[in-house]
């Protein structure tokens, strides 16, 4: 991620950066239109260009059993690559396994195995996953934390436990999460940004110098209208997804940590102005019980492209995003209770490429009964690369909150 600072050279650094991540994109077009014998293609026929054979080849190899990976870890921990391995799609018993690693060396580890219906009616598994991330922001608590007192701190998470679901009727799913969470913390480690302990206090930051073990109890009941729809015609389509789930945290260690959560989301999606482009709006609210504190690293989090997914690991998301305020620093602000409202407009350009404008809004608050009493807002556009309905890269730029303007990338895999 970047913010720009308003300094000329700093603009022509991001600008650059963002032209040649536009220049990326288009390239397999270009070289698809330099390799074909064929005649000179009409404007309007552009998204049946061919793929070259090289490209096609390594577009193919995320498809197989044992396929490379390209992704990340957490927000703000750089582009990550690695292996992974998915069992065949027609096996009700299933395995899947990652490891990566990015450029700013945070690592993780993620395994499963379970059993699944084919006709996709339920499925229960075992999971572990293990996260470590070098550097992570942190501004304070509440909606108030400024900005200048920015620090960071390490984390590595331990996940593991059982989970599944199963179709009550075609529009509906139940399913829930039994697991162990354990997180092992210390300074962060950066040249340029202040460690946590040194801007502030322990009282400030509940839960830093605790080694705790936690059980997480979660349950979900998600509704999707209308059930099925076809993937060709998805954009033309309205769908509405809806999910309010709750969940039970409790501190195996002395019991002085011992919180639940209360989550509704919904995504609507409306065919827009002409075929092929679409209207996302999403909105999400989540609220905090029990008089006892929740460690810092577990709070919920708003600004970036991410950092919902620790909390709510089946988050429906965006029009293809995890990201929330996007005019904003990842992990910007933390509290008890999260209020997010999104919309979001999607323009294809070209069949592997679109392009979207947003606008995004929310807040965190110590109480619910403070939700849109300091709501931040901010707006930006996206530039995605698209194969077979999934954005697998992403470019997103924020800007209107008033801290600047910021640049955020995010990648996944090239998997079905």
């Amino acid at each position: 991620m970047f913010k720009v600072d308003g300094t000329p050279h700093a603009l022509l650094a991001n600008m650059r950066t963002i032209a040649l991540f536009v220049c990326a994109l288009f390239m397999p077009v270009i070289a698809a239109a330099q390799d074909t014998q064929t005649p000179a293609t009409a404007p309007g026929d552009l998204g049946n260009l061919p793929v070259p054979g090289w490209a096609q080849a390594v577009i193919d190899s995320f498809s197989k059993p044992v396929h490379p990976v390209i992704g990340g870890v957490t927000s703000g921990g750089g582009l990550g690559f690695g292996l992974g391995y998915d069992s065949p799609e027609d096996s009700r018993w299933f395995q899947q396994a990652q490891a990566m690693v990015t450029v700013r060396r945070y690592w993780s580890l993620e395994g499963e195995v379970g059993r699944r219906s084919l006709s996709d009616r339920s499925q229960i598994s075992a999971f572990g996953a293990v996260r470590h991330m070098g550097r992570l922001d942190f501004f304070g608590i509440g909606p108030q934390s400024v900005f200048e007192d920015r620090s960071a701190y390490r984390q590595r998470e331990h996940t593991f436990g059982t989970r599944g679901w199963f179709r009550a009727a075609p529009a509906v799913r139940v399913g829930g999460t039994v697991a162990a969470y354990m997180s092992d913390l210390g300074p962060g480690i950066s040249s340029t940004v202040r460690s946590i302990e040194e801007v502030f206090t322990p009282a400030e930051v509940p839960g830093f110098n605790a080694q705790q073990t936690f059980g997480r109890y979660r349950g979900f009941v998600e509704f999707t209208n209308p059930p099925v729809v076809d993937e060709a015609l998805e954009a033309e389509q309205y769908r509405g997804r809806y999910q309010f789930a709750v969940e039970a945290v409790r501190d195996h260690a002395d019991g002085a940590n011992n919180f639940n959560r209360v989550e509704t989301e919904i995504q609507q999606r409306i065919p827009g102005i002409r075929p092929g482009q679409r209207l996302t709006l999403h909105g999400f609210v989540a609220t905090t019980h029990g008089a006892d504190d929740v460690p810092f690293y577990l709070l919920y989090t708003l600004g970036g492209s991410g950092g919902l997914k620790s909390f709510r690991p089946d988050l429906l998301g965006g029009d293809g995003t995890r990201a929330s305020l996007r005019g904003f620093r990842n992990y910007r602000f933390r509290d008890r209770n999260l209020l997010l409202m999104q919309a979001e407009y999607r323009i294809p350009v070209h069949k592997y490429v679109h392009t979207s404008v947003f606008v995004d809004a929310g807040q965190v608050a110590p109480r619910a009964s403070e939700f849109f009493s300091d709501l931040k807002a901010n707006t930006g556009f996206s530039l995605s690369f698209v194969r077979k309905g999934k954005a697998v890269g992403r470019m997103d730029v924020g800007f209107g909150g008033g801290e600047g303007m910021h640049l955020f990338w995010s990648f996944g895999a090239f998997q079905d």
